[in-house]
């Protein structure tokens, strides 16, 4: 027998009112007046005439719902309920804040934190997304709540009195120091300076095709197609891409000039075009507002980043602040939320952001510990997943889902950052304890070492380091990640249990072995490698790598200067061999003799052999009461070990003649009170007079770029100061356009 039917499920519910947009489009967002005419003078101003639309009056685009069920509507006002309550409860523990109890909660909630994390279900944000780009909502976040309110209103069929606004989290207004207060620039003038399309072609195919990690943040076919549509109407593309393609010349002419190859011969000056290039890619980020979420604002503002990195041979303070606007700006897009929480974003989409993610988290770290400072993004902050081992080719811009990714073995775009991710990822805690105030056990120091070697272990075969005599098939660029990762796993290994290196006490043995391994690695590396950086060696294209090193090859050249100087106040107690001790005191020459040929190069090179000379100084003096009978005793077993270890027998002869320098040759290399830091030096010399007291934050923090920063000229007058501007940098006066190796 057939139910009566209920009138009021055959009841539709009722049209709503559909608000009439008078405003055009860009007003709109930016909640600008507007003056209704087409083009309206807004959007004149802002060089956008053509962009200039209007909505007109339409179906509204969202579900018509009938009466919706008592259930579903308490469901959701019982969620927007709890929302409000964490409101105020967040409200209410901000205003009473107890400061003397701080210390006491944070181990209280601590303890707390497993159990709490066990029971309490992942919340992931709203993510808005629209044509313009994405925008992240914390689910606390008032705005939030908005958007449940609207949702509550849809269920019972209200109308919203609302509708015809936008409510945009971003406001267009935007402190003047970091937009500028320079005059609004048109899209023709932005256009003006993209060389013919014969030069941009072959930059843009030079930086695609380039094994820069950066690169992996486009996808090549999806950029290709945008570029011709680019030519085909190039006032139609955002400022936001125009910066992008910018910067991709920018980094392409860098590239050039770094490889020493040859530039394209109708670009007459290669320097001013790059100087160009990244001025107008920073303008058309400003005339994009970067700091509000937009399509490929992250990819851009990443990119332009890089033109300032490779403005000079030494680190910067600079481009850590960049760097950190980035990261701000990828947070706000939702970047460090994963994809599968979200199945509005295209499977591309996603892939293309965990790529972007993954490499923000390791510039961060990497960056961070070189100026000296903490990093900005912590591991509970984020759920973002590594990207897949995919070509660009594996997927599109129609793709439903991703392909399997290709076994690990198998080198693809993403190999390099995969795997350095790994070893990022425990470097990252490592850097983590050393800024931090807490003395760590020494069981967690054991335990990151493990996790450690397991990150290292999981580095694929090919990306594995192997002697430069197997490598001579190889390309450049091969080479250097392979040795990239292995210096970074040895110099994660370093600060990690250099803390112990002073250390009597047996317990901490496997510390102090660790570090002198990892030291005596690293210097071995650098004598190895360094004549193929040379002119006609097999890494001379790629010798710029060398400038990222710098610190690491200081840091190791301390750890064993620090066990020498300890181990000559120790006499007939010593712990070293004198084959041992040798070896130690050769390695270090060899450094400083490597560091002295290329002083001229930059600030930080200039740094490292006035480091060197203090370390080198201090060493030998402590065996000077000894230093003859030492040498005539090592010297002759060093030969096979010399001879079994490097690879040029001239630079063996180099190596073996610095072994005999003096102290007074060393004493007459110190630079003077005004050619260098005495602070920075003393801290060094003090380290090394007492290996008990040492201070490794102290060491960080002075020898790190950050001081370089604000006093160039201090470390470096062998040469002009090369300071960091957030300016257009003059045409002609870049580093860059000084020939570094001759």
């Amino acid at each position: 027998m057939n139910e009566p039917s209920d009138p009021d499920a055959e009841t539709s519910a009722p049209k709503k009112r559909t608000r009439v947009q008078f405003s055009c489009t860009a007003c709109r967002y930016r909640k600008l007046k507007c003056c209704r005419n087409h083009p309206c003078n807004n959007c004149k101003k802002r060089g956008e005439a053509t962009s200039c639309t209007y909505v007109g009056r339409g179906p509204r685009a969202k579900a018509q719902h009938g009466r919706s069920s008592p259930t579903l509507v308490q469901d959701r006002l019982h969620h927007l309920e709890n929302l409000v309550m964490s409101l105020a409860q967040k409200q209410r523990s901000n205003l009473n804040v107890d400061f003397n109890s701080v210390q006491s909660g944070d181990r209280d909630a601590g303890a707390m934190r497993s159990l709490d994390a066990a029971l309490t279900p992942v919340d992931t944000g709203t993510l808005v997304v629209k044509n313009e780009g994405t925008s992240y909502i914390d689910s606390a976040n008032w705005r939030a709540i908005l958007e449940e309110i609207n949702d509550v209103k849809e269920c019972i069929g209200e109308n919203s009195n609302d509708e015809g606004v936008d409510i945009d989290p971003y406001d267009a207004s935007s402190p003047v120091l970091l937009l500028g207060n320079s005059r609004p620039v048109s899209k023709e003038e932005m256009l003006m300076d993209i060389p013919p399309r014969s030069i941009a072609d072959r930059l843009v195919s030079r930086f695609l095709k380039t094994s820069e990690p950066a690169r992996v943040v486009i996808h090549v076919p999806t950029y290709q197609k945008e570029y011709e549509e680019f030519w085909l109407h190039p006032a139609d593309k955002s400022f936001t891409w125009i910066s992008l393609l910018y910067s991709i010349m920018a980094l392409s002419v860098s590239l050039h000039h770094r490889g020493s190859e040859q530039s394209p011969s109708t670009m007459e000056d290669s320097i001013n075009s790059w100087a160009i290039f990244r001025k107008r890619s920073s303008q058309c980020l400003i005339q994009a507002n970067y700091i509000t979420p937009g399509r490929y604002k992250g990819e851009a503002l990443l990119l332009y980043s890089l033109t300032e990195f490779y403005r000079t041979q030494d680190a910067q303070i600079g481009m850590s602040y960049l760097l950190g606007i980035t990261i701000r700006l990828a947070m706000r897009m939702g970047y460090h939320r994963d994809p599968r929480h979200y199945p509005m974003l295209s499977a591309m989409d996603g892939e293309m952001r965990r790529r972007l993610w993954a490499l923000l988290v390791q510039l961060d770290t990497i960056v961070s510990f070189q100026v000296g400072v903490p990093r900005t993004i912590q591991p509970w902050q984020y759920d973002t997943e590594l990207p897949s081992n995919l070509w660009d080719t594996d997927f599109d811009e129609s793709s439903v889902q991703l392909p399997p990714g290709r076994p690990d073995n198998e080198g693809t775009d993403c190999s390099y950052m995969r795997a350095k991710s790994h070893v990022m990822s425990v470097f990252g805690q490592i850097t983590d304890l050393a800024f931090s105030q807490e003395r760590s056990s020494y069981d967690e120091i054991l335990e990151i070492d493990r996790r450690l070697e397991t990150a290292h272990d999981m580095i694929p075969s090919f990306l594995k380091v192997r002697p430069m005599t197997q490598c001579i098939a190889d390309p450049a660029e091969l080479t250097t990640r392979r040795f990239a990762l292995e210096l970074l796993y040895q110099i994660a290994r370093l600060v990690l249990h250099r803390r112990y290196i002073a250390e009597t006490n047996t317990k901490f043995a496997y510390s102090r072995s660790v570090c002198l391994a990892a030291a005596r690695q690293v210097l071995q590396y650098n004598t190895e490698i360094w004549s193929e950086f040379m002119p006609g060696g097999q890494l001379f294209a790629a010798r710029y790598f060398l400038n990222s090193l710098q610190n690491s090859f200081i840091l190791s050249a301390m750890i064993l200067c620090l066990e020498m100087s300890q181990d000559a106040d120790r006499g007939h107690a010593s712990r070293l061999e004198p084959r041992e001790r040798a070896e130690f005191l050769l390695l270090l020459e060899s450094t400083h003799r490597i560091f002295m040929e290329t002083r001229h190069r930059s600030v930080d090179t200039q740094r490292a052999v006035n480091a060197l000379t203090i370390m080198l100084k201090r060493v030998k003096k402590g065996d000077s009461q000894s230093s003859s009978s030492t040498a005539g005793q090592s010297m002759a077993p060093m030969d096979n070990y010399i001879l079994t270890q490097s690879t040029s027998a001239s630079v063996l002869d180099q190596q073996y003649s610095t072994y005999t320098s003096n102290i007074s040759e060393l004493q007459s290399a110190i630079p003077n009170p005004g050619q260098t830091s005495y602070n920075s030096l003393g801290v060094i010399e003090d380290m090394l007079d007492i290996p008990a007291q040492l201070d490794w934050n102290l060491y960080d923090s002075h020898i790190s770029a950050v001081e370089m920063a604000t006093n160039n000229d201090i470390w470096y007058s062998g040469g002009p100061a090369i300071p960091y501007d957030f300016g257009a940098y003059p045409p002609g006066s870049s580093s860059i356009d000084h020939e570094s190796y001759q």
